[in-house]
């Protein structure tokens, strides 16, 4: 395979919908315009660094310099939920982006965004695509009832006929799921 040119690549990847970061030790050298356009919504919504957020992600949870000992392959992906304070959790996927581990790309995400597609495959009503994202938010079953005008009861059976439709038997299972 050949490898693209750097001003092709970009392109492309500047064209994506999904969020992209590029690391080299610590320090944000690319973003494409998806990630710039994140950037700023939560800068001007929530008044959040997105690059100060993602820094401080990856120096607690993922440092690829430093277990040099361990393949690349081993080491090479993680994908980690990071939940805002203001219920916009994101999902975020690591990657080494070069062989000797200088630069990590870094993919952020709306936990959630892909609830219509999940909705079409588990067959789920509107109604419990609506308590599935919630579960997804974090919201327990009390708070999701609030929130959608229906009981605590209802809730629960709104949950156990989603555990059934998608093959699972409990919340952290369905948001594995989901993420």
């Amino acid at each position: 395979m050949v490898p693209l040119p750097p001003e092709v690549l970009g392109a492309i990847v500047d064209r994506l919908p999904l969020a992209v970061f590029v690391f080299r030790q610590n320090r944000l050298v690319y973003s494409n315009s998806s990630g710039e356009r994140l950037e700023s919504r939560l800068r001007s919504r929530y008044r959040i660094e997105l690059e100060v957020m993602l820094r401080d992600h990856l120096k607690a949870s993922f440092d690829p310099l430093a277990d040099r000992s361990r393949p690349l392959e081993e080491s090479a992906t993680r994908v980690t939920l990071l939940t805002a304070t203001y219920g916009e959790p994101f999902q975020i996927h690591v990657l080494p982006a070069a062989r000797n581990g200088s630069h990590v790309a870094v993919t952020v995400r709306a936990v959630g965004a892909e609830i219509d597609g999940f909705r079409r495959r588990y067959r789920l009503s509107a109604r419990e695509a609506q308590v599935a994202e919630l579960v997804l938010h974090g919201y327990r079953n009390t708070e999701i009832a609030a929130t959608l005008g229906i009981t605590a009861g209802t809730t629960k059976k709104h949950l156990t006929h989603i555990y059934d439709k998608v093959g699972v038997n409990t919340r952290s299972q369905l948001q594995s799921r989901l993420t």
